[in-house]
C-alpha cells in the first residue's frame, strides 16, 4: 500500500509542478499600464523610473513589474557593481506599495493605460510572468542599452509585434551622452564627473529606439505611438502626490565646476612664485592626475561598462603619473606628458569624444606644468 502511494505521488509531482507554473487568463476588465516615475533626490533616481502595472479587479490582481531592482546580498556586490557585472532583476510588488513608496519620497508618477486587445494583453502578461521566474528574472544591467526602461520597450514590442509602431518622429538629434545632460542641470558636479568617466563610446548618435533608455522618453514616445492604427496610450493619468514646490535652481559658488577649475589654475600659477610651494603643488597635482587616469583606464579596460570605453581624457590625465609625480626637476617624461596634454588642448573641440569644458583649464595646467616643470 505504501509503495502504491509513493508511486502515485511520483506521478502527481510533475502535474503539480505544471499547475504551479500555470499563468492565469486575465478577464476582460483587466488593464496594463505604463508607470513613469519622475526623478528623485538620490543619485540613482536622477533619471526617473519605469514599471508596468497589471490590474484585474475580477481576478484580484493589482501589481507592478519592476526591472530596476538588484540584490545587495549578491557575492562581491560592490566589486561586481564597479566592474559592470552586477545582476539586476525583474521584481514585482503590489500597486499599493509602489504608490506608497513614491508618495513617501515625493516622486510624482503618471499612468498610461495601454490600449491592448485581449490577445495582446494576455501575451504581455504571460511574458511578464515568464520573465519573473527565478531562472529568467536576472539580467546584466547596462545603463544605456539594457535597463528598466529598455526592458519595457522590448517586452511591449515582443507582445504586440509589428502592430505596435513607436512614434519617434519628434526626437531631436543627440548623442547618448547629450541625452543625459537635461537631467543633470541642477547637479553640475555630478554632470562633470559623469562626463569625465564616459568615453567616446557614449558620443555615438542615438538611434531612435535608444532614446527610450530614459523613462521620460519612453513615456512620451509611448504616448504618441499607435497599435493597429489606433492610439497606443493616449491618456496619461497624473496620480495624486504630496508635492513640495521646489525653487528654481541657482548654483552656489562651490557648485560651479568651471570656476573652481579656473581657481585651481590660478593657484598653480601663484605657487610657481615660490620654489617650495611649486614643489608641493606639483606633487599633489600630478598625483591627482595619475589617480584620475588610473580610474579612466580601469573603467576602459577592466570593466564591462560599454559607456566608459575609449576615454580620451587619458591624454591629459596619464595614469603613468603615479610613477613620476614625486620626481624633481624637468625630465623627458614630463616633457612628453606636457606635450601630450598640449595636443589634447589644441584638439579639445575636435575630438571624436565630447570633452568636458570644466576640465579644459586642468588640461592646460597639465600641459604648462609638464613642459615648464622646474622642480
Amino acid at each position: 500500500m505504501i509503495r502504491c502511494l509513493r508511486f502515485l505521488l511520483l506521478l502527481l509531482l510533475p502535474i503539480g509542478s505544471l499547475l504551479a507554473q500555470s499563468i492565469p487568463v486575465l478577464s476582460d476588465s483587466a488593464r496594463i499600464s505604463l508607470m513613469s516615475v519622475d526623478p528623485g533626490e538620490e543619485l540613482y533616481t536622477t533619471f526617473g523610473h519605469s514599471a508596468l502595472r497589471v490590474r484585474d479587479p475580477w481576478m484580484g490582481i493589482d501589481k507592478c513589474y519592476n526591472y530596476g531592482t538588484f540584490d545587495f546580498d549578491q557575492p562581491n556586490f560592490y566589486l561586481r557593481f564597479v566592474q559592470g557585472k552586477l545582476l539586476y532583476m525583474l521584481d514585482q510588488e503590489s500597486y499599493r506599495r509602489f504608490e506608497k513608496v513614491n508618495l513617501y519620497y515625493n516622486r510624482p508618477f503618471q499612468e498610461q493605460v495601454l490600449q491592448l486587445d485581449s490577445t495582446q494583453r494576455q501575451k504581455l502578461f504571460e511574458l511578464l510572468e515568464t520573465n519573473i521566474r527565478p531562472e529568467n528574472r536576472n539580467y546584466k544591467y547596462d545603463f544605456f542599452y539594457d535597463n528598466c526602461a529598455t526592458r519595457i520597450r522590448d517586452i511591449l514590442q515582443a507582445a504586440c509585434g509589428a502592430s505596435l509602431r513607436f512614434d519617434t518622429t519628434q526626437l531631436p538629434p543627440a548623442t547618448m551622452r547629450q541625452l543625459l545632460h537635461p537631467s543633470l542641470e541642477s547637479m553640475p558636479w555630478t554632470r562633470f564627473g559623469i562626463d569625465l568617466v564616459l568615453g567616446a563610446a557614449s558620443d555615438v548618435p542615438a538611434r531612435h529606439s535608444d532614446y527610450m533608455f530614459l523613462p521620460a522618453y519612453l513615456r512620451d514616445i509611448v504616448g504618441r505611438s499607435t497599435i493597429d492604427g489606433r492610439p497606443f496610450a493616449p491618456v496619461m493619468t497624473h496620480m495624486p502626490q504630496y508635492q513640495v514646490e521646489k525653487p528654481p535652481y541657482e548654483p552656489g559658488f562651490l557648485e560651479r565646476p568651471m570656476l573652481i577649475m579656473c581657481l585651481l589654475v590660478l593657484l598653480g600659477a601663484l605657487c610657481r612664485l615660490h620654489p617650495k610651494a611649486e614643489r608641493i603643488f606639483n606633487i599633489l597635482f600630478f598625483l591627482a592626475l595619475g589617480l584620475s587616469g588610473l580610474l579612466f583606464t580601469l573603467l576602459w579596460f577592466a570593466t564591462d561598462h560599454g559607456a566608459t570605453k575609449i576615454n580620451l581624457n587619458i591624454l591629459w590625465a596619464l595614469p603613468v603619473h603615479l610613477f613620476f609625480f614625486w620626481k624633481k626637476g624637468p625630465s623627458k617624461y614630463f616633457l612628453f606628458s606636457g606635450a601630450l596634454a598640449a595636443l589634447a588642448v589644441l584638439l579639445w573641440f575636435f575630438m571624436p569624444q565630447e570633452m568636458p569644458l570644466p576640465a579644459l583649464p586642468v588640461a592646460i595646467l597639465a600641459a604648462v606644468s609638464g613642459l615648464w616643470k622646474r622642480r
